[in-house]
């Protein structure tokens, strides 16, 4: 099971005509890697209009407990981190987590600071054993990231998991339910590949988090080719 969160944001118009809504990094919460491989995370934002790409700057930096595990490179859009090849060990949870700190600034065409914004999220690598003669089978988990939405608008999801190989295609159905206080905020529409949450439009509410979470469970059932 995951919990999505969703954070309703207020939208403030300026004489400009720009809409700013809450900074926040949407590179995924949770990601997978085999051991002993070396994973590389691109590093990205919800900072990436036409003005923002041409006048802002975005500065990555870490911390936590398994921090010299990771090492971020690149600038700005071009940011990477990467987490270093790690072996998978029995009897171990075998997930590793790093603090993100992500800084925008919005500069003039004077190069001054118009405003800096900040924001953290933390993002959990799962090292998963290397396939043994086919018996190993990865943590099955769902790899949707929490998300935000201007008020008063609908924010259509696209539920994932991380069976995604070419059997797993083939052979496999996944299946999406939801509970939790906030479901009545929630809806699930399609099927298998094409399942999406959908969110309706609320209003922000000055004083208050504005935020919505929803409990998702995912089933996979592996189907063989032979008739039930």
């Amino acid at each position: 099971m995951k919990v999505i969160k969703l954070f309703i944001t207020s939208i403030l118009l300026l004489s400009s005509f720009q809409t700013f809504a809450a900074f926040s990094i949407t590179t995924a919460a949770n990601v997978s890697t085999p051991e002993n491989t070396d994973k590389v995370i691109k590093l990205t934002v919800n900072k990436n209009g036409f003005n923002e790409v041409t006048f802002g700057k975005r500065k990555f930096t870490m911390s936590g407990k398994d921090v010299n595990k990771f090492t971020i490179s690149g600038e700005d859009l071009k940011s990477k981190l990467t987490f270093k090849a790690t072996a998978f060990e029995a009897g171990s949870d075998n997930t590793y987590s790093v603090n993100i700190k992500a800084e925008f600034r919005f500069m003039t065409e004077t190069s001054s600071i118009a405003y800096t914004q900040t924001t953290e999220k933390t993002i959990t690598v799962t090292v998963t054993k290397n396939p043994d003669n086919g018996e190993h089978v990865p943590t099955f988990r769902i790899t949707t990231a929490n998300v935000s939405t201007p008020e008063n608008t609908d924010k259509v999801i696209k539920l994932t998991v991380n069976k995604n190989g070419f059997n797993e295609l083939i052979f496999g159905k996944r299946k999406f339910t939801m509970s939790g206080k906030d479901v009545n905020k929630f809806t699930i529409s399609g099927e298998d590949l094409k399942s999406k949450l959908t969110f309706k439009a609320t209003a922000f509410e000055a004083g208050s988090d504005n935020t919505y979470s929803v409990n998702i469970k995912a089933e996979f059932r592996f189907m063989t080719g032979l008739p039930p």
